[in-house]
């Protein structure tokens, strides 16, 4: 107990410092975020669904006319690993949670490396109060907040397998990168495999330099093992992904236009739309660099407004302070002007392959962040490196540096500690680095225009098309541009002389601990006291009390509006709703009350983004032109726009307080269709989408051209029939009547990976129709068509999750019982 004392403090300490930052939390408030209240929006259709029914189901059709829940809101049961999420997290609510894993998870890592328990606390909570992870909580990027989490028990496991004990590592690498994939998701996974790789390398240099090559063999294949694992622990959700992201927007697309632009993934520039400038990089030392948050500088920043020219200053007030180089941004990655010091302290005296690799590792973060600033470099691992071009933001990269920069920080601070003779060994060393970096501050505090302009051209072009036209347009122009860089340079200087104090104060404990040394103990909380004052403040920029609500207040994300009210009285078992009065494809609203032929999804289905791009987005543009004339005799224009009509759209909102349009010409769940257009590809099946009529005509591509062996059109039925008479999300039942063979389209997304198609119970065939649609071949008399989705992944997936997970908990027990036996061994 006396050995392992000072590790349940540490532990006590975190949940201290968590319930003290989140106390508006433990009061039984809720942090409100925008992203969750969106998921809430995307996934209601399932949650009331598995409420009502106490079934799965791994489809909804509230977004996007329809798509896989698979990274909705599946529920996977047979991982067990999730019950030891759950104790780890000492069932704190989120994101509280999160704080505290962040904490506990980089001080195991540093245990593991040996590092003074103290100086292990002062590092965990460094790591844990970056600025951009706190963003990430605010905005309600939980499972990325959850994944980060566990990065640093899954290095410290990869170590610990290499340093030795590889028993131990490997149970723990198997837990923890277990636990990683639980969080679900897959882009802080995919950074930290690289950084895993770095380090794997890093190893093999040393065993190589240390002749113990047969060592590194078989951690390495023990790790290999551990990973497997943690793999199939998670297989049902990896597996159900890694099928559905073929057909997602992280698939490949079948168009041959914009070829250039397009990567086996992602759109390149949808990719980098979010790309850090090279010189918003000193964020990570000045925190309003760029200005911080996109919001009006006189919301935050009235003090900046002082210098302003008065005749200028209510145009200023409301105009954005972020002059960065992405679209907007919730605030500024800040890892603190203290650790900054400290890593490059680092950089000059501390020695060996892991500081090379956290060097290498920063560097390519940075690099990477930069996206489209650095396009070069961005399109070598776009074009080359495996899964790269799968993941957009190429800004969340920096988490590698927000791992590195403490890491390599908190392990300078423990050489200080350990070497008695450290002043005297590194003197000139230590003040170069100290002196390049408080040098570098105070340049830019003193001359901040030799380093960031303080408008982007983007803005100077926007301003200048509103006033073009004017009377003096460029001396308006000029004025107000001077104005906005005297408010925004005021900004930038603030923070920069605020990062400067940090760094002096921190330099002069530093050097006075080295010259004198006093007691650790001091060095130690004053560096604790320094770091945590400077990082937390600039979180309560982003994150304060000001965010909680009551809980009352959060359960309905979206109030209920009159159009809302008044389309829910329509009792028909399926349709779905167009609201032209939000961002109609970027909107969880509509979907929290309707079926939606928009969302909010950043993975919706390849072809249903490609129908948007080139029909659903014209037809909406028009609708909302004639709409505004008010006229009744528009309206048989915007009942015939025809791939709003073949998706069933029954409503249209225009605005939230005005009655909704029904829309005549919506053709309803299915219908016969009395004549086909055959095409050759994808390009040609997309463009004729923009003129037919989908109520008579349908339009199969080529590939499918053996599902119509046979049929005719010639002994068509007027009178034929079919119905949706049963709706649920995963199971549709239709009657269908006709005195002859008919080819029925069905109003549904066609995604053959767990749709599987029955008439009178027998199995049968379907195909893709009208680019996103269903069509099937239906007998003559009367029938009764089901769809019902039996994704396999998850029935297959299912049994061997369990399995795995079973075994790594066994694994997991025995490492513990081998760990105690080794410390009876070493006590006797």
């Amino acid at each position: 107990m006396k050995k392992h004392l000072p590790h349940l403090l540490a532990v006590v300490a975190f949940l201290v410092i968590t319930m003290l930052y989140f106390a508006p939390l433990m009061g039984g408030k809720e942090l409100r975020q925008s992203d969750i209240n969106n998921w809430k929006g995307m996934s209601k259709e399932i949650l009331d669904f598995r409420q009502k029914t106490g079934e799965q189901t791994f489809w909804t059709n509230s977004m996007f006319g329809g798509m896989p829940a698979y990274q909705i809101s599946a529920e996977y049961t047979a991982n067990l690993v999730q019950y030891i999420d759950k104790i780890i997290t000492l069932g704190l609510p989120v994101p509280a949670n999160y704080v505290f894993l962040f904490m506990a998870g980089f001080y195991f890592l540093l245990i593991t490396l040996k590092v003074d328990k103290k100086v292990s606390i002062v590092g965990a909570v460094a790591f844990a109060f970056s600025s951009y992870f706190f963003l990430f909580i605010v905005t309600g990027h939980n499972s990325k907040a959850h994944a980060i989490g566990y990065m640093a028990p899954v290095i410290a496991g990869i170590l610990m397998t290499y340093r030795g004990r590889v028993i131990a590592g490997a149970a723990v690498t198997a837990l923890a990168l277990a636990l990683e994939l639980y969080a679900n998701h897959l882009q802080i996974t995919y950074y930290l495999m690289m950084l895993a790789i770095l380090l794997v390398f890093s190893e093999l240099f040393l065993s190589v330099k240390e002749k113990r090559v047969a060592g590194f063999i078989k951690a390495s294949s023990l790790l290999a093992v551990a990973a497997g694992l943690a793999i199939l622990s998670n297989i049902t959700n990896l597996w159900a992904t890694q099928e559905y992201g073929k057909y997602s927007t992280r698939g490949p697309s079948e168009l041959t236009s914009d070829k250039e632009n397009q990567t086996t993934g992602l759109d390149r520039d949808y990719i980098t739309q979010w790309s850090y400038g090279v010189g918003e990089s000193l964020t990570l030392l000045i925190p309003d660099f760029k200005g911080g948050a996109s919001e009006p500088i006189g919301r935050s920043n009235k003090d900046a407004l002082k210098d302003v020219d008065p005749n200028m200053k209510q145009y200023v007030t409301n105009y954005g302070s972020y002059f960065g180089d992405q679209p907007f941004t919730g605030g500024p990655l800040y890892i603190g002007a203290i650790l900054i010091l400290l890593f490059v302290v680092g950089l000059f005296i501390v020695k060996g392959p892991l500081k090379w690799w956290l060097l290498i590792a920063t560097a390519l973060s940075l690099m990477l962040s930069w996206g489209h600033n650095f396009m070069s470099f961005t399109n070598l691992f776009l074009d080359l490196v495996p899964g790269y071009d799968k993941f957009r933001a190429v800004t969340t990269v920096l988490v590698i540096a927000e791992f590195t920069i403490p890491l390599l920080a908190i392990i300078t601070i423990n050489k200080m500690i350990i070497e008695k003779d450290f002043y005297q060994q590194n003197k000139k060393r230590l003040m170069y680095a100290m002196g390049s970096l408080i040098g570098l501050t105070f340049l830019i505090a003193i001359t901040p225009g030799t380093f960031t302009n303080f408008y982007t051209s983007q803005e100077y072009d926007q301003v200048r098309q509103s006033v073009k036209g004017q009377q003096n347009s460029q001396e308006l122009l000029d004025n107000f541009f001077a104005a906005v860089s005297t408010a925004r340079e005021h900004i930038l200087v603030s923070d920069a002389v605020r990062s400067l104090m940090f760094l002096i104060f921190a330099a002069a404990l530093i050097w006075g601990f080295l010259r004198y040394r006093f007691k650790n103990e001091i060095f130690i909380y004053g560096l604790l006291a320094l770091i945590l004052m400077d990082l937390v403040t600039v979180d309560r920029r982003y994150l304060s009390a000001d965010d909680f609500v009551k809980k009352s207040a959060n359960v309905i994300p979206f109030p209920k509006s009159p159009a809302d009210e008044m389309i829910q009285q329509d009792t028909t078992k399926s349709y779905r709703v167009l609201n032209i009065g939000a961002n109609t494809f970027n909107d969880a609203s509509t979907s929290y009350y309707h079926q939606s032929i928009g969302g909010y999804h950043g993975a919706k289905l390849k072809r249903y983004k490609e129908l948007i791009d080139n029909s659903l987005s014209g037809e909406i543009a028009t609708l909302k032109s004639v709409l505004q004339k008010q006229d009744s005799s528009v309206l048989s224009i915007v009942f015939s726009q025809p791939a709003i009509n073949m998706l069933n759209t029954k409503y249209i909102i225009l605005k939230g307080d005005t009655t909704p349009l029904e829309n005549k010409g919506a053709l309803g769940n299915a219908w016969y269709v009395t004549s086909e257009k055959m095409v050759a590809n994808a390009d040609s099946e997309i463009a004729a989408i923009n003129k037919f009529d989908p109520r008579s005509t349908v339009i199969i591509d080529e590939r499918f051209k053996d599902k119509m062996n046979g049929f005719s059109f010639n002994n068509r039925d007027s009178s034929a029939q079919i119905i949706l008479t049963d709706y649920k999300p995963n199971h549709l039942m239709y009657k269908s009547s006709g005195k002859s063979d008919q080819l029925a389209v069905f109003s549904e997304i066609y995604y053959d990976k767990g749709w599987n198609a029955f008439i009178d119970g027998k199995p049968s065939d379907y195909f893709r129709a009208n680019y996103v649609l269903r069509a099937m071949r239906v007998p003559a008399g009367d029938h009764t068509v089901e769809f019902k989705f039996e994704p396999e992944v998850v029935s297959t997936g299912e049994k061997i999750s369990f399995g795995s997970s079973l075994l790594l908990i066994i694994l997991l027990c025995y490492a513990i019982y081998s760990e105690i036996g080794i410390q009876k061994k070493n006590i006797k």
